[in-house]
């Protein structure tokens, strides 16, 4: 069963990620041209100025860089706290994301995750959502 979370952000560089994650897919984009992956989706590379890009699969895994906790609501459908950690990527880009099953007492700099995915919706339908547990 899908749990509730707040509604996604649904541009038109936003729906391609989306659409990959409803197959379990974690996919950004990686320049055509000179190579640089994209996080977040945008039009042009920040790189090389490139509007050529494709849609690859990363590897998966990663290191928390950062992390932090909200006491306070935001969402209904997120009661406090909230625990949201910085995941850099082995291909360079930085993600925002839940961690999954790892105590916040135990959370450190450096510490490897690998990914894993919970099923979501919102108000614009079911997704999956990745999030990074302990590697």
């Amino acid at each position: 069963m899908a749990v509730a979370r707040p509604n996604r952000r649904l541009g038109v560089y936003d729906m391609p990620f989306w659409e990959f994650t409803k197959k379990h897919e974690l996919r950004l984009q990686k320049c055509d041209d000179c190579g640089k992956w994209r996080w977040p989706p945008a039009p042009i590379c920040d790189k090389c100025l490139s509007d050529k890009a494709t849609w690859t699969l990363v590897k998966g895994t990663g290191n928390i860089k950062a992390w932090i906790t909200f006491h306070r609501q935001y969402f209904p459908e997120l009661p406090p706290p909230v625990h949201i950690i910085l995941v850099e990527l082995p291909e360079g880009p930085l993600f925002i994301s839940d961690p999954v099953d790892i105590p916040v007492g135990e959370m450190k700099e450096g510490m490897p995750v690998k990914l894993t995915w919970i099923d979501a919706q919102d108000k614009a339908g079911e997704f999956g959502l990745p999030v990074f547990a302990r590697a």
